[in-house]
């Protein structure tokens, strides 16, 4: 199928926003995108309606045309809050031994200023009608934009050079997240979708993370639970797989309204939805994988998936990727798959 043009497809998405809002859950036909994501909150009770949501990033990354790439999709997509896509990197610096790491400062929320433009058009645009949640990238993931893309291969000796050089590395950096998550939530975040990333017992060595970095990864979801209404934790493994589902749940600790998790680990085994559930004691946001059947699949092979996901999901589930989904992928497919999740439980009640 080819692929419709975006700007098309967002005025087709608009014009029938409204019908397909009601028919998907007729109960809560005049609730909005905000209220339906506060209802799979509330565990006490099962949804009938479930949301849905997918994440790309754009050409355009920052300014004016950034905003409007934001809101097509969101439109386009009718998925359930709007993601602000997190595409500022902090400075490379020459960091040639591991003293270097000294040099890392706190970065304060002037830096930050041109993505929190964009969060406060997107904030004006949709704040009364779905929750606007930035992406927040770790402070391991600012330390490799700090190296440099070609010098990330040397991160495990640069860190063992100097760990303590490193750690301070990391809590300036955290501390520089803290101030663009306020900056923020002063222009109209709602809350945040936090990635941890170095947990994985790949990136880092135990000792690194445990005595360096975890303190520093988990103080931004603090400051996210601190300051916002509703975070999502995204535990990335993005070139590093976990273990197992038991590396996951040691993240349980982590403050967050929403899990998003990986879904197979090093070991061959995958990951039990039900389970991830029960034991982080809120709702997983997730069960299709990033490059699986929502990236090259058909729009009915990928319902088929959902079909699956679904049937194996805890009643407060809201269905998305494991991470984001490729740049190329189909508008219309995602448009679809959405559609099909907000009604699948009216429409396979046994």
């Amino acid at each position: 199928m080819k692929k419709i043009v975006k700007s098309t497809l967002a005025v087709i998405a608009l014009a029938t926003l409204t019908s397909q809002a009601a028919n998907a859950q007729s109960s809560t036909s005049k609730v909005n995108s905000r209220e339906r994501i506060l209802q799979v909150l509330d565990q006490s009770r099962p949804n009938e309606y479930v949301p849905a949501a997918f994440f790309l990033h754009f050409e355009n990354k920052l300014g004016r045309k950034a905003v409007q790439d934001h809101k097509d999709f969101y439109r386009a997509t009718n998925m359930d809050f709007v993601k602000v896509f997190y595409e500022i990197s902090v400075p490379k610096i020459d960091i040639l031994s591991g003293k270097d790491w000294a040099k890392v400062p706190v970065y304060g929320e002037d830096f930050f200023e041109p993505q929190v433009a964009v969060i406060a058009d997107l904030a004006r645009e949709f704040g009364g009608e779905a929750f606007i949640l930035p992406t927040v990238y770790s402070p391991l993931a600012l330390a490799g934009q700090t190296l440099g893309f070609g010098n990330r291969k040397n991160l495990k000796k640069l860190i063992e050079e100097d760990p303590k050089a490193f750690g301070q590395a990391i809590k300036n950096l955290s501390l520089s997240i803290e101030n663009y998550l306020r900056a923020a939530r002063k222009h109209g975040a709602d809350g945040f979708y936090v990635s941890s990333q170095g947990g994985d017992g790949n990136s880092l060595t135990p000792e690194v993370w445990n005595k360096y970095v975890r303190q520093w990864d988990k103080h931004v979801s603090e400051v996210a639970a601190e300051i916002g209404e509703i975070n999502i934790l995204h535990i990335c493994d993005y070139g590093t797989p976990f273990k197992n589902a038991e590396a996951l749940y040691a993240f349980a600790d982590y403050p967050a309204s929403i899990i998003n998790v990986p879904l197979k680990f090093s070991d061959g085994s995958t990951l039990n939805l039900k389970e991830a559930q029960q034991r982080f004691g809120r709702p997983i946001f997730g069960g299709l994988e990033r490059l699986g059947v929502i990236a090259t699949g058909t729009i009915e092979e990928a319902k088929a998936e959902v079909d699956k996901v679904l049937e194996n999901a805890s009643p407060n589930f809201i269905l998305g990727a494991d991470c984001t989904v490729p740049g190329e992928t189909d508008w219309e497919k995602l448009r679809a798959v959405i559609d099909y999740t907000h009604t699948w439980r009216q429409t396979h009640k046994k």
